[in-house]
């Protein structure tokens, strides 16, 4: 009888663990926070790319351009949303700079560590579901750039 009663206990003890907040039975909120932007198209913050004149990617600077992305946050709430901020400044030659963010927001899932990002066409960019993985304090991806060239991204806690 005293060990039932001790058997019991245990498995009660286990039930109330069960039901906190830990990675085992609650991920989402365990991954939930901010992480900032530090590798944005395998190249480390900040990241500075050329746009060369006549560009077919980019008529709108037909002169060419500096590319600089300075940053940005992944914001991955507890509820399975997100959202994604990246800010950059876009200086065309022999014109002033122009600061822009791209801003993408949706849902999240996590499997162990592999973790997925859907977001619905918004904001002029198409819709995207994009996987990766995130480690303790890292969330690693790669996503095409749009070029057909596949891009490695990563934020960190």
């Amino acid at each position: 009888m005293r060990q039932s009663k001790q058997l019991l206990s245990v498995i009660a003890v286990l039930l109330i663990a069960a039901c906190t907040d830990n990675s085992i039975t609650n991920p989402l909120a365990d991954a939930a926070g901010t992480y900032q932007l530090t590798v944005y198209a395998g190249r480390s913050i900040p990241a500075t790319y050329i746009i060369q004149a006549g560009d077919p990617n980019y008529p709108q600077y037909p002169n060419g351009a500096t590319f600089q992305v300075t940053g940005g946050t992944m914001v991955l709430n507890s509820n399975g949303t997100f959202i994604e901020t990246n800010n950059y400044v876009t200086t065309p030659t022999g014109g002033a700079s122009q600061n822009t963010s791209f801003v993408s927001s949706g849902t999240w899932t996590l499997n162990g560590v592999d973790l997925t990002f859907t977001a619905p066409a918004q904001n002029g960019n198409a819709a995207r579901s994009v996987a990766g993985t995130l480690s303790i304090d890292t969330i690693n991806y790669q996503e095409d750039d749009g070029t057909g060239v596949i891009q490695s991204y990563e934020y960190k806690r």
